[in-house]
């Protein structure tokens, strides 16, 4: 099995960013970390910049790891048609899989986090429909003169 050179070590144990209130803030943002959002939120040049960066940087680690993935893939197919398959060799094999899956997976669910932290409040409030809706009373019409009636033609008595 090769080694697994160039890999993150990733604490599993490591917290995410909480959004008290905010409970489906990861699943908003899951699609593109929130800047698919722009009928919810306007988002500031910096918050644009910053939001861009780190989904650029998911994107990277995600085609990394699936290079790594395929690899070991690879070795797993090898492995698999050998004439006397090893065990204790493919059960390895399947275990780093899975563990990069899983490493993968965790990954992007943190980047999605630390792209939340980029929101304010309001904004979070926004895209989870929390925020309350400010009414502005509609404007009131200038007030008009009645126009004058014209006068009434006397009434006819019989």
């Amino acid at each position: 099995m090769q080694a697994r050179q160039g890999s993150k070590s990733t604490t599993p144990n490591a917290a995410l960013p909480g959004f008290p209130g905010a409970s489906h803030l990861y699943h908003v943002g899951a699609t593109g970390f929130f800047l698919d959002h722009p009928q919810h939120i306007s988002l500031t040049t910096a918050q644009q910049t910053a939001l861009n960066g780190i989904k650029e940087k998911s994107a990277l680690d995600q085609a990394t790891a699936a290079r790594r993935v395929e690899d070991l893939e690879q070795e797993l197919w090898t492995l698999t048609s050998a004439a006397a398959p090893d065990a204790t060799k493919i059960d390895a094999a399947v275990r780093a899989i899975e563990t990069l899956r899983g490493n993968q997976r965790l990954a992007f669910i943190r980047a999605v986090g630390e792209a939340a932290k980029v929101l304010t409040p309001d904004q979070q409030a926004a895209l989870l429909g929390t925020k309350p809706m400010t009414r502005v009373a509609p404007a009131a019409a200038p007030r008009q003169a009645a126009p004058a009636a014209a006068p009434m033609a006397p009434m006819k008595m019989e």
